[in-house]
């Protein structure tokens, strides 16, 4: 007796798979049609993984390698390394002289995080991080676009891996076929997942080491704990992750309202004679030994002046930035614009002396050093805009060269151990801020030390300030700075006093 294949034309695949055991052999029913372009099973399992799927991998990677990096660990060299394997995955599809450059451009950008983890460093890293990515993927653009680029990837990362993630669900879970509907979802994982569990259940009941290792023994606020910082770790390296998209920078005018060559010559003439008065009352005083007015201490005025005129600076160079298309259109506008310059230069020449003398008076603190390290950019910025007006060169000159001097600075003061030399200045001064200076932390203990050392007095006018060394666990927290204290503290231990 022969059997014939019922052939029902419009039956879905999924009930002809599940209709199985109604046909006599197992065979009977033909597997479902293949996708376009495939030949069968052998060309679907030698079908490497859509650059989807990769992602999502990568990211499980950097899940689980920053929990055992950063999860109850004080952050240190572990930043270089997770940064090393955040730059590694996202460039896994470019050949690798392709991104041998940007690989080095990442290498600087970790200096700083080996040096001492501080907001500025961790600022470097993530930058360099985000530009050297960029620049892999996109090694077309110019610097300026590369640095662009890079900044707008940055600026995703609070937010982009949860506008990522959203739209990467809608999308997909529109189609019917798609692994992450929910009607795909059960019909693919119920069974192993509901067997699972059935399967665990009875040999937790047969084998009580199987009991023991599935035993609900748990910590509810560490795991809550513990997987928010997995969704955190995932939601700001998705971004990573992904393309980056283009910035093609293009050299164009803008038109400031207000801004022309009648008001530019006109706004020359005032700024000059006004900035001109504050200069010679400025030098009569500093310099001349001119009286102050009553009541006002030289500390006082030196503090009062310092910042304005630092704020004033800057609103000139913005000014003449701005002004800069208009300078052929008169005769006197380009000479009253170097002038201008000119008398804005003194002026930072002013407000770093008066913060100097404000200093000597008080003592130093990071504030002020930020301020110094402030004037002299604002007047390296003025130099180059005088240059730039002198040579006839255009904005975007300008810009990019003051852009390189401000980061090579930042990067190398990310190298300077500032408390240690707060600690230095400060204790060798008569009226220097000793209970700030003992506040500095960690980092200011070798100098500390140092200067107890060579005074013994400081020990009993500053009784308990014997710094505490910093703490260095292990490789993860590791920092080149920290090191460096640790091992001068070791070679000179400091007596500690109790107040």
């Amino acid at each position: 007796m022969t059997t014939k294949r019922l052939t029902i034309h419009g039956l879905p695949t999924v009930l002809a798979r599940d209709g199985w055991w109604l046909g006599p052999e197992p065979d009977a029913v033909p597997d479902a049609a293949p996708e376009a372009g495939s030949t069968g099973s052998g060309a679907m399992a030698g079908r490497s993984l859509s650059p989807l799927a990769s992602r999502g991998l990568g990211l499980v990677v950097l899940v689980v390698l920053g929990d055992l990096l950063f999860w109850g660990q004080v952050p240190g060299l572990s930043l270089a390394v997770f940064a090393g394997a955040v730059f590694g995955l996202a460039t896994m599809q470019v050949p690798g002289l392709a991104k041998a450059r940007p690989a080095g451009l990442l290498v600087l950008g970790l200096l700083p995080v080996v040096e001492y983890v501080q907001a500025l460093s961790l600022a470097f890293l993530a930058l360099s991080l985000t530009t050297a990515i960029v620049w892999a993927h996109l090694p077309g653009l110019t610097a300026g676009g590369k640095l662009v680029s890079g900044l707008r990837l940055l600026a995703r990362l609070p937010l982009g891996g949860i506008l990522g993630l959203l739209h990467l669900v809608m999308n997909r879970s529109a189609r019917p076929g798609s692994i992450t509907s929910p009607r795909s979802f059960l019909r693919n994982w119920a069974v192993p997942l509901g067997g699972t569990l059935v399967f665990a259940a009875l040999l937790a009941d047969a084998n009580p080491l199987i009991e023991q290792a599935l035993s609900l023994n748990f910590d509810a606020v560490r795991l809550i704990n513990r997987a928010a910082f997995w969704a955190g770790i995932a939601l700001l390296a998705w971004p990573l992750l992904d393309l980056p998209t283009p910035v093609h920078l293009a050299a164009r005018a803008v038109a400031l309202p207000g801004i022309n060559a009648g008001s530019v010559l006109r706004a020359l003439v005032m700024f000059n004679l006004l900035i001109g008065l504050q200069s010679g009352l400025d030098l009569s005083i500093l310099l001349g030994g001119a009286q102050l007015p009553r009541g006002m201490s030289f500390a006082a005025y030196a503090h009062r002046g310092a910042y304005p005129l630092l704020a004033t600076a800057l609103l000139a160079w913005a000014f003449a930035l701005s002004a800069r298309p208009y300078l052929g259109e008169h005769r006197l506008i380009r000479p009253l614009m170097l002038l201008w310059l000119g008398q804005n230069m003194v002026l930072c020449a002013s407000a770093l002396l008066r913060l100097d003398l404000y200093v000597q008076a008080y003592g130093l603190t990071y504030l002020r050093i930020r301020a110094g390290i402030w004037v002299v950019l604002v007047a390296a910025g003025l130099w180059l805009c005088l240059w730039q007006v002198v040579q006839r060169r255009s904005n975007l000159w300008l810009l990019s060269r003051v852009a390189v001097m401000g980061l090579a600075t930042l990067y190398l003061c990310s190298f300077v151990n500032f408390a240690a030399l707060i600690v230095r200045h400060n204790l060798a001064q008569p009226r220097g801020d000793a209970w700030y200076t003992c506040a500095l932390g960690p980092t200011a203990a070798a100098a500390i030390a140092e200067a107890m050392a060579q005074n013994p007095q400081l020990t009993l006018d500053l009784p308990g300030c014997a710094p505490d060394a910093p703490q260095i666990t292990g490789w993860r927290d590791w920092g080149f700075r920290n090191w460096r204290v640790d091992r001068y503290l070791a070679a000179h231990p400091v007596v500690r006093f109790v107040p």
